[in-house]
């Protein structure tokens, strides 16, 4: 703990120069790190532990951050790893600019961080892309806590969109971490571009989560939010060109150095999964509701309680909709929670028999099929025959409940 928190202190102090000191396009001598061919094709196998996350800190005024992003770019589109990385533009972007120098302390442009700082590679050139190759495949064969990730992306309409995450803690001890959850354009649509002219892949724009999270043995922690690119100064955000990223870093400390081996240290927490999803693009309709629980047989006049629910695939807020059969319904009740159960009352007037039955629609309002019928009767309040069950429901109440109950409230 005391050397821990020397380190924080240094780091403290650090980023504190780095803030009143401009950060300026830097390059290792090209000669030396260009030691191996650019031109490299994976052709090992390796056993991954988790996918591996890189978070690629840039300018568009530096002049070789263009043969990390190549060398990004190449490695991505071979498919040889699993393998994301995200674009952090700092001189487009404030909270880009936070995460490289709050975070990871950088003193020059390009660094590329591998898994929250397990490896840095610091400079540019045509050597580039086999010193990431290197740094991945390190960072694939690292032990790692065993979490999950589900990340859902729901395009809503215009520049808006909803993003669901939960994360799975499948180890036998609680889990405490940090969940970030980066909103990237595959392509940037604001013209960001590096040296070579090439527009940035994968240009960080916002965060949808950077929190802490705590997760039980074998349990879950989840949550959504609705993201409007307008809304956040991205009015040019399009569906098809959005990919969202999610990594999930624990709370082991670490020292790390933005500038190895031992230069500019920082806090550096390393990543135990991640993943990326685009928009689906298709709401989802809800799942046909259960069939209506309540009394089946009862008297007219009176009022009886129904309750039903469904569940939305997209997560949505649910109405419902009772037709009770006699050509009268409760019209769109809700919203409700996806899942959250709905009770409403009904009499009726005349009696018969009759088949309530219930649908939902979501936010969107796209609807669900109609639920299941639920049958019920409704005899006469009046008259001169009196059934059974009426007889000891007025004679004896207290039997006649208990009688109820084991029946399932079907009396």
């Amino acid at each position: 703990m005391k050397q821990e928190a020397i380190c924080k202190t240094i780091i403290a102090i650090a980023v504190a120069m780095a803030f009143v000191m401009p950060v300026a396009a830097f390059a290792k001598d090209e000669k030396a790190m260009n030691n191996e061919s650019s031109n490299i094709t994976n052709t090992e196998t390796f056993d991954f532990t988790h996918t591996v996350f890189a978070e690629y800190a840039t300018s568009t005024t530096c002049s070789y951050c263009k043969y990390a992003h190549a060398a990004l770019k190449t490695i991505y589109a071979s498919g040889d790893y699993p393998f994301y990385y995200v674009s952090l533009v700092c001189n487009k972007n404030s909270k880009a600019y936070t995460r490289a120098i709050a975070d990871y302390n950088i003193i020059g442009y390009p660094t590329v961080f591998f898994d929250g700082g397990y490896k840095v590679n610091l400079g540019g050139s045509t050597g580039s892309e086999a010193q990431y190759r290197s740094s991945i495949a390190s960072c694939g064969d690292r032990a790692v806590y065993d979490v999950d990730i589900d990340l859902k992306v729901t395009w809503l309409d215009g520049t808006e969109m909803k993003i669901n995450v939960s994360v799975d803690n499948n180890e036998s001890n609680i889990y405490n971490g940090t969940i970030r959850v980066y909103i990237t354009e595959i392509e940037s649509s604001m013209g960001w571009k590096d040296a070579a002219g090439y527009l940035y892949t994968f240009p960080f724009l916002d965060w949808a989560f950077n929190e802490e999270i705590s997760i039980p043995a074998g349990g879950t922690w989840g949550d959504s939010t609705t993201w409007n690119g307008s809304a956040h100064g991205y009015p040019s955000v399009t569906k098809n060109n959005i990919m969202i990223m999610a990594a999930v870093f624990n709370d082991e400390f670490h020292m790390g150095y933005a500038d190895p081996p031992l230069g500019s240290p920082f806090a550096a927490y390393y990543v135990d999964e991640t993943t990326a999803a685009i928009p689906n693009g298709d709401n989802m309709p809800p799942n046909k509701p259960n069939i209506p629980s309540g009394q089946i047989r009862g008297k007219i006049g009176v009022d009886y309680a129904y309750t039903s629910n469904t569940m939305d695939p997209d997560e949505d807020d649910v109405y419902y909709l009772f037709d009770w059969g006699d050509g009268t319904d409760t019209g769109w009740l809700g919203p409700y929670n996806s899942g959250e159960n709905v009770t409403t009352s009904y009499n009726w007037t005349t009696e018969g028999d009759y088949e309530i039955k219930v649908k939902a629609k979501d936010i969107h309002g796209d609807e669900s099929s109609w639920s299941d019928p639920l049958s019920v009767t409704m005899p006469q309040n009046q008259g001169l025959f009196i059934s059974f069950f009426e007889v000891i429901e007025r004679c004896f109440p207290r039997l006649f409940s208990i009688l109820n109950v084991i029946t399932g409230g079907k009396l």
